[in-house]
This record gives C-alpha cells, structure tokens and sequence, in this order.
C-alpha cells in the first residue's frame, strides 16, 4: 500500500512505459487500515495523480454476480484473485493494463500501442505482456510464432497483463485444463491466473509477449502461502 499510494507512483508506471494513460485506477485490497487507505487515495485523486480508486470489500459482490462466480469459489486465499475480478468489471477504459505494484520495466519502452495495435489485427490473442525474466523460462522456447517481435503461445500471468475489458468479462472463469495445474497455489484454489489460463486453453487463445522489453518482479513466488 505505501508504494502505490506515494505521489509519483503513477507518474513512474508511464515514464517506464513511455505514454500517458487514460485512466489511472488504485485497487486497494487487504490492507491493515482500510481507513487510512482511502483517506491516501482520496488525496491522490483530489491531485490529480489517479483517477478513480476501488475498494475490493466494496466491490466484490457485484464483481461476482457479473462474472456469475460465488465468494466460495474464491477458495481459502481470496486475495489472490478478488483484486483482480473488481478490477476487469470496473467501468473503465476498453483496455485494461494491469501492473502489480513490485513491477518495473528493466528498460523503458512503449510496448502498450504495439501490443494494442496486435491484439486488434490478430483476435486469437487474449493478452499481451512484456517479456519476463525468469531462469529456466523462455520466451520464445514457450511460443510457437512470432510476429512483429512479440511471440505468440499460451500461458498467463498477473503480475503484468493488458487485455481488451470485454473480452475479459466475456470469458469464461469456469474453465479446467490439466495444465493450468501447474501454478503454484493449484493445490489450495483455482486463483485468477489459474482461470485465466485455463480459459485461453481451452479456447485456444493466446498471449503475445514484446520480446525486446523485460520486466522485472523482486518477490518471485516468494508470496505464496505454503499451506
């Protein structure tokens, strides 16, 4: 909370991404003073720096009802993917870039555009995300094409993700694939990431990763509950 909710915060996420964008959302979730979160947004937004700021217990029934999920449906750890469920039901911008608040690009550049540019020529693909820095996990090993320096294959995750709003709220968050069992918390819930990827495949759809820009996330899974 106390870096998403420090003046300059999002001016930094478009200086890294070389844009402005239309709108700037906060979604504030599982904080120690729900108070004092909403009383830091609130000035955020009275100056300008956001646009509009969520609270997820305020949300997530409707949030729920729209994407016709069930609160126990959500599992013993909720905070993995209630976030995420208010935040593609917002009433917002038709696309949505959803960036986790240890994120940072290891190189500025505007891959936004390119991607949104791909996405409207080539409807298989779900989302779009910069390229990762992982060991062991390769970009291009993991695709089967490659267009216009993004390459093209399954897999999703929600540390980074830009998607077209409707064609998230039109997806399915049903959806089982036995390999979509590989994510780390499979055991304990079916977490947002998990439904996701299930969905897209099943639906054969795809993301498109920018290979020539890499983001950085410090707490690789070092989050995730071990029970």
């Amino acid at each position: 909370m106390d870096r998403v909710l420090t003046p300059g915060f999002f001016a930094g996420i478009e200086e890294q991404n070389r844009r402005r964008f239309t709108r700037r959302v906060v979604i504030i979730n599982n904080v120690p003073d729900i108070d004092e979160a909403r009383a830091r947004a609130e000035h955020l937004r009275e100056d300008g720096e956001i646009d509009r700021f969520l609270v997820v217990a305020d949300e997530i029934h409707s949030a729920l009802d729209r994407l016709k999920l069930r609160r126990a449906d959500l599992g013993r750890i909720p905070h993995y993917t209630d976030f995420l469920l208010v935040a593609v039901c917002d009433k917002g911008s038709e696309w949505m870039l959803h960036w986790d608040a240890d994120v940072r690009l290891a190189n500025p550049a505007n891959w936004v555009d390119p991607a949104i540019s791909l996405m409207q020529r080539d409807r298989r693909i779900l989302v779009a995300n910069p390229n990762w820095n992982r060991p062991g996990s390769d970009a291009r090993e993991e695709a089967f094409d490659e267009v216009d320096g993004f390459a093209l294959g399954y897999g999703f995750s929600d540390q980074v993700f830009l998607a077209n709003r409707m064609n998230l709220l039109s997806a399915s968050f049903r959806r089982s694939c036995p390999a979509s069992l590989r994510y780390p918390l499979a055991h304990i819930a079916s977490i947002f990431e998990q439904r996701i990827d299930a969905y897209m495949r099943s639906e054969r759809r795809l993301r498109a990763t920018h290979l020539a820009v890499t983001y950085l996330h410090p707490n690789e899974g070092g989050s995730y509950p071990q029970t």
